[in-house]
């Protein structure tokens, strides 16, 4: 760390609050890709008027999004979620200017071996931020550049492949078991959410944050399965239309038929 990032942070730390840049799209920090050095980076400031006049800009270019206050006490928490996000960078403004200070600058990086022996998805960082990228500009209100989207597409597509997921279920004769080898319809409950016009979807998670985050006080009462997309398909209800990845994120929607199409497309 250069001696000019520790003034820097030493100063970002000395704050009451910081200010952040988030994006309604997906419920998560705003992210963008720095077109010269490819960092994966988020935005916070120093003062609310910059912050503010930060998102206007954005606004003003179609790109949704807002700011949210972050009290000191909650600084490290808030860096250390990036590393479920796969975002490397942080861009903090204040009143000398941009610093560039990378996350493992501001905490320390989780053990990695550790998250993924996990028997459930603890992170699941490079899908989440492919997620990101995708949503935020699908739902942009613009005229899409199609080429540029299929390839955030398809980024996510091979992330999806390659991922598990977390399945809350809840079990009704065997309150233990939830290999998904060896639990059956019989013996357990699906969780379904329903959409505005009535059509039922499964919520499942990228990680177990996202899992608590959307299932709040019910997630102490739920087991939950380790999945992956080709095991998905057994566990939909009749009349399911699909599952929903992190509804109180993303909150992308994944139906049948898309995930036919992509199981066939990745045997």
């Amino acid at each position: 760390m250069s001696i000019d990032n520790k003034f820097i942070i030493k100063k970002l730390q000395k704050l009451d609050d910081f200010y952040a840049v988030f994006s309604p799209l997906t419920r998560m920090p705003y992210v963008a890709c720095d077109e010269e050095t490819f960092d994966d980076q988020i935005y916070i400031f120093s003062s609310e008027a910059s912050c503010k006049e930060f998102v206007k800009t954005l606004n003003e270019q179609q790109v949704p999004a807002a700011l949210l206050k972050i009290p000191q006490a909650q600084g490290p928490g808030f860096f250390g979620s990036l590393y479920s996000l796969d975002v490397n960078m942080v861009v903090f403004h204040d009143d000398t200017g941009d610093s560039r200070l990378a996350v493992e600058e501001l905490v320390k990086q989780p053990d990695m071996e550790k998250i993924h022996s996990a028997k459930i998805p603890i992170m699941n960082p490079q899908l989440t931020l492919t997620m990101i990228y995708f949503v935020q500009e699908l739902r942009r209100p613009v005229k899409h550049d199609m080429a540029r989207l299929r390839e955030l597409e398809e980024e996510m597509v091979a992330n999806l492949v390659k991922a598990h997921f977390i399945l809350g279920i809840e079990t009704v004769n065997d309150e233990e078991n939830t290999d998904p080898e060896k639990v059956t319809m019989k013996n357990i409950r699906i969780p379904f959410m329903k959409s505005k016009d009535g059509d039922i979807f499964h919520p499942i998670y990228s990680d177990f944050s996202e899992f608590r985050k959307y299932a709040g006080p019910k997630a102490k009462d739920m087991r939950m399965s380790n999945l992956t997309l080709k095991q998905l398909p057994q566990f939909l209800i009749k009349d399911s239309k699909g599952f929903v990845v992190n509804p109180a994120g993303v909150n992308l929607v994944l139906t049948v038929e898309q995930l036919k199409q992509i199981l066939k497309d990745f045997p």
